[in-house]
């Protein structure tokens, strides 16, 4: 006989692969991929950003150098100075923003200060190329905008900066360079402005699109890696955490809980007379009563640190952070709740004819280990199924006063 059984939507199953089809470059991820997309890239980029910083800075001390040997060539002027004085400011400003992002290499100082130091180098560049556009005849310099296309390089080099800033950034900068350099720029030389101006575009619309096709790249392969991710800390048949990931999530959440002073819960759930529900109906039957038992579970993680895990057959685990004894107690009767009335598997090698469990669960000690806490609620879960199952035991006796 096949108990009634419900599939999860199409939707539902096909969501982890929906960022694959249009999740690129000037399109954003849902906001919490496209936040943890962020930090990856970010991250990707630290040793990249060091030299970044190290040949921005010997950038501008050439330019200076520049300045200082065009100054003693032509003499006495209205340029040299000003010059020296803008590349030093922007020196200045990029030398502490590099401290800044070096020192605390988090996501937040980078998007900061890596735009101020950007911003600031492309002020200073647009000035001096319009000083110096006062002084062509005397310095016998050719008219450019060189330096405007340099910058707008740096501003697409792959540092782990967001590219849509970027591009807001770099599309800035070719207006203010027009508008700035446009009033600046005397009339006699209307034909070497425009078609330096078109180098300018055509190498911006070049370093935009390199930029553009490193970040396609970019989110491809960060998508590739979180999928192999998920294969390895997921299980394939409930998309709950396997094994493997529910020891590393519960060391780091019991690590977490001792030096923060609070606790945790573990609740550890085996279903009733599984075996014999298989051998009645079938193992395919058996895979789909799993998924929706992990349903109830991943349901009642509801805050942002709880986690549930599928440890091996038809054993679960679900660890809640700081709850009290209340929340837990109501916690594990509501799964039971909704195991046994709620979802009413039929299963009629079962003393209640529907599909039930058993859980055991307990809070954290201030001296636990992972292996000695989830021994105490196996053991809890151990009474529970001596006890005739289908009920919950919580080892609450030596429960720490925060919870």
């Amino acid at each position: 006989m096949q108990p009634h059984v419900v599939l999860p939507p199409v939707d539902e199953l096909s969501a982890e692969s929906a960022p694959l089809k249009w999740g690129f470059a000037l399109r954003h991820f849902t906001p919490e991929l496209e936040a943890e997309y962020r930090r990856f890239t970010y991250q990707s980029y630290q040793q990249t950003r060091r030299a970044a910083i190290v040949l921005l800075i010997i950038s501008i001390v050439a330019f200076m150098g520049f300045d200082l040997f065009l100054g003693q060539h032509i003499g006495n002027n209205a340029v040299t100075l000003p010059a020296m004085l803008l590349r030093l400011g922007a020196l200045l400003i990029i030398l502490f923003a590099a401290s800044r992002v070096l020192k605390s290499p988090d996501l937040a100082t980078g998007e900061r200060w890596i735009p101020l130091a950007l911003g600031s180098l492309s002020l200073v560049m647009l000035l001096t190329c319009v000083l110096y556009l006062q002084v062509l005849e005397q310095t016998h310099l050719p008219y450019g905008l060189e330096g405007m296309m340099l910058i707008q390089m740096a501003i697409f080099f792959p540092i782990g900066y967001s590219y849509r800033n970027s591009l807001y950034l770099g599309i800035a900068t070719l207006l203010l360079t027009y508008a700035a350099v446009a009033l600046a720029t005397a009339s006699a030389l209307y034909v070497q402005f425009h078609a330096s101006l078109a180098y300018l575009v055509v190498a911006s619309i070049a370093a935009g699109a390199a930029g553009y096709s490193h970040e396609h790249s970019m989110r491809t392969l960060f998508l590739a890696k979180r999928a192999l991710r998920n294969m390895a800390d997921t299980d394939g048949l409930t998309q709950l955490h396997n094994r493997r990931s529910f020891d590393l999530l519960l060391q780091r959440a019991l690590q977490e809980a001792q030096r923060e002073q609070k606790c945790i819960a573990l609740i550890m759930l085996d279903l009733d007379h599984f075996k014999a529900y298989n051998d009645l109906y079938g193992h395919p039957a058996g895979d789909v009563a799993l998924q929706r038992i992990a349903g109830v579970l991943a349901s009642n993680a509801r805050r942002g640190l709880d986690f549930a895990a599928r440890l091996g057959g038809e054993e679960f685990a679900l660890v809640l952070h700081n709850p009290d004894r209340t929340y837990l107690a109501s916690a594990c009767e509501n799964i039971r709740q909704q195991i046994h009335s709620g979802l009413a598997i039929e299963h009629l090698k079962n003393p209640a004819q529907v599909m039930t469990a058993s859980l055991g669960a307990c809070f954290n000690q201030a001296d636990d280990s992972p292996s000695s806490l989830y021994q105490r609620a196996d053991q809890a879960l151990y009474r529970a199924k001596a006890n005739g199952r289908n009920q919950v035991i919580i080892d609450d006796q030596k429960a720490p006063q925060a919870c």
